[in-house]
């Protein structure tokens, strides 16, 4: 008989699990992910965030490139000239054209403010393209979440559908035994009391599928129908199964932790993100130190001044410009202090990430080892609830047991088969958040889940 129930169980499961899509027609796991990677938006932002980000090496790296600059003027000059002679006083009004053209070439020998800003660029580089990556990484999870929720909110409304149907099936029976005499009106009164609690949460999962489809919709771009999504096949997570095992036995969570701290793209951006600060501090405090610069002119001149008027120059220079600031009005001592502050700030900041990173890696590290032995004891809840339905109708025909109690059988059976769904998407969203906390989710790992739908 148990087994008997298994295969009702499973084959029911199975059913309401696969809903009305087809398989020829619906949209697995990894043709939603490709459409999220078209069409979200956050995703796209990360993108062209990452984009700037990486002009930050070119930005840090021109200040220790050459510079060549070119200047040219062309005006029209009037002045009046007094001048005392033996004679008196003159006064010469002059009327003329003047002419500067020039290029300067200049070239760093010593700037640490310079250098500062190069390394500082460069760590802001590097940590664009690893919040790229990590929002890769992230986007994964996201559409995983996405989807198994819209076939979440799909599976509460198929089981309130049937829960209906079978109420109406209950109320049906109930009427005739009315008609012969052996049943009553408080039997009825508590299926129709049932059956309006059943219409309530019909709604209510509705409302959550609409939802659900238009966060989905909201990552890919496109309309999504009740039967466009691959659902996840019935018996593909079982406790058994290996290949959906994300890590092995004699994996420790600390040595979790420590593939975490080495390889996590949020907190290698952070410590980027550090070292950038720092190189911030070293910037500004450079402001107190002189700057040397080679450079070399080639400048053409005519009627330049009053004395030249009518000469013109072609002068070609070399030479070495020394700067040294003596007082700045406490600019430097201000920034190196704001700086400074900075560098605090972000320090605090990737203690907080890698806190909040490691807290939510044990969560799912518990989720993964735990939900095999959800998902096992949710397929015995339903095969007890199945056998519990058949047991209790039967004993309220032989006057054991009420027709309320029938009907809260019934509704438990309902509610295992719901939470044995949840923990079966539970588990694949853990399975891959997992590997998004350490730090290592790839192509490989996005198609295995997708593997599971269809």
């Amino acid at each position: 008989m148990n087994q008997v129930w298994r295969v009702w169980a499973t084959s029911w499961l199975a059913l309401w699990c696969g809903g009305l899509a087809s398989p020829a027609l619906a949209l697995d796991f990894r043709e939603v992910y490709d459409m999220a990677l078209r069409h979200d938006p956050t995703w796209l932002a990360a993108q062209s965030e990452s984009a700037a980000g990486q002009q930050e090496r070119v930005l840090g790296r021109a200040a220790l490139l050459p510079r060549l600059d070119y200047r040219y003027t062309r005006a029209r000059n009037w002045s009046e000239v007094r001048q005392s002679t033996p004679l008196g006083e003159t006064t010469e009004d002059l009327d003329y054209s003047s002419y500067t053209s020039g290029f300067t070439l200049t070239q760093p020998l010593f700037d640490a403010a310079a250098f500062a800003q190069y390394r500082e660029g460069r760590a802001r580089a590097e940590a664009a393209g690893l919040t790229l990556e990590r929002a890769r990484q992230a986007l994964a999870v996201r559409v995983l979440q996405a989807y198994t929720e819209v076939l979440y909110a799909e599976d509460e409304v198929s089981l309130a559908e049937a829960h209906r149907r079978s109420l109406e099936e209950e109320a049906q029976r109930s009427q005739r035994f009315v008609e012969r005499g052996e049943g009553t009106r408080t039997d009825q009164l508590e299926i129709e009391a049932q059956s309006r609690i059943v219409e309530a949460r019909l709604i209510e999962a509705e409302d959550r599928l609409l939802d659900a489809r238009n966060a989905l919709r909201a990552l890919t771009g496109a309309t999504v129908i009740s039967s466009s999504l691959a659902p996840l096949r019935g018996e593909d997570i079982d406790v058994g199964d290996e290949s959906m095992t994300l890590d092995d036995e004699s994996v420790t969570l600390e040595q979790w932790r420590e593939h975490s701290l080495a390889h996590n793209p949020e907190l290698a951006a952070q410590r980027s993100m550090l070292d950038a600060a720092r190189q911030q501090f070293n910037r500004q405090r450079a402001g107190h130190l002189p700057t040397v610069r080679l450079f070399a002119r080639s400048q053409i001149t005519d009627s330049d001044s009053e004395n030249v008027v009518g000469q013109r120059y072609d002068t070609d220079s070399v030479g070495v410009e020394v700067n040294v600031p003596l007082y700045a009005g406490g600019r430097v001592v201000a920034a190196s202090r704001q700086a400074d502050s900075t560098f605090e700030r972000t320090r605090h900041e990737l203690d907080a990430a890698t806190l909040d990173l490691l807290a939510d890696l044990e969560r799912q590290y518990r989720m993964t080892r735990s939900s095999q032995r959800r998902i096992a004891a949710y397929r015995d809840a339903v095969e007890a609830a199945t056998g519990r339905v058949e047991a209790t109708r039967r004993s309220v025909l032989g006057g054991e047991r009420t027709n309320l109690d029938a009907l809260i059988a019934e509704r438990e059976r309902y509610e295992a088969l719901r939470d044995l769904a949840r923990a079966r998407y539970d588990y694949l969203l853990a399975w891959l958040s997992l590997r998004w906390q350490a730090g290592v989710l790839d192509d490989g790992d996005i198609e295995r889940v997708a593997g599971y739908f269809g």
